[in-house]
């Protein structure tokens, strides 16, 4: 049985250590109509599994081509917010770990 949670808001979450979400093992979840999306396919290659970055914001980016964004717009009602505000992992699935000061 899937376990959805946010991934915690620190910094040292929001690293490429954190990788392989797809369309089975997380999903956006809108703040404002409540709907859930599962992941898309990369818009700019098409490839499948994303990683967890940051530099100033934290964001979704594509393994493969490294494009991503750091806020996500509902398909739905159109609200915009940040991705660490709406991107759910099944825990069950996937293991986020803090990123080692020497990764």
């Amino acid at each position: 049985m899937a376990k959805w949670q946010l991934v915690p808001p620190e910094n040292n979450y929001w690293t490429p250590v954190n990788k392989g979400f797809n369309n089975s093992n997380a999903k956006f979840v809108c703040s404002c109509c409540r709907l859930e999306f599962p992941l898309e396919f990369c818009k700019d290659c098409g490839a499948s599994r994303y990683q967890l970055g940051t530099s100033t914001f934290s964001g979704l980016f594509c393994e493969q081509c490294e494009m991503g964004s750091y806020v996500w717009d509902c398909p739905s009602c159109t609200h915009r917010e940040k991705t660490i505000f709406a991107l759910y992992y099944d825990s069950s699935q996937l293991i986020i770990r803090k990123k080692r000061f020497w990764e």
